[in-house]
């Protein structure tokens, strides 16, 4: 599992950077489920759709994009209490690069 740095600004390199906080896959894939539904998505419509993916690495993976900010939780006041995650600012502008991925490997796989 990618350790994140407490203090990414301290690291050298641009891309280290971004690695740091989005380099693992299921990082990668938390921010196409979300990118792809556009609307904001619970907790179990994730883990569904990430199947194989356990709720402890979906717990602390979104955790994790919460805390650098890529993704925003939102806690509904309701009973049962309802959290929903979706792309932050930076998550959204996150878009473009997870499309030059996508074109990358459709033009080399």
């Amino acid at each position: 599992m990618l350790k994140i740095p407490e203090n990414i600004k301290e690291l050298p390199c641009a891309v280290e950077k971004t690695l740091a906080v989005v380099g693992s896959k299921w990082s990668l894939l938390i921010l196409r489920e979300l990118n792809n539904n556009k609307d904001p998505m619970r907790f179990n419509e994730l883990l569904n759709s990430l199947k194989p993916i356990s709720s402890k690495t979906l717990s602390a993976k979104l955790k994790d994009l919460v805390k650098y900010a890529v993704i925003d939780k939102e806690v509904i006041a309701s009973t049962p209490v309802k959290i929903h995650y979706s792309l932050s600012v930076a998550g959204k502008d996150f878009e473009s690069v997870l499309s030059s991925m996508a074109k990358w490997s459709i033009k080399w796989f």
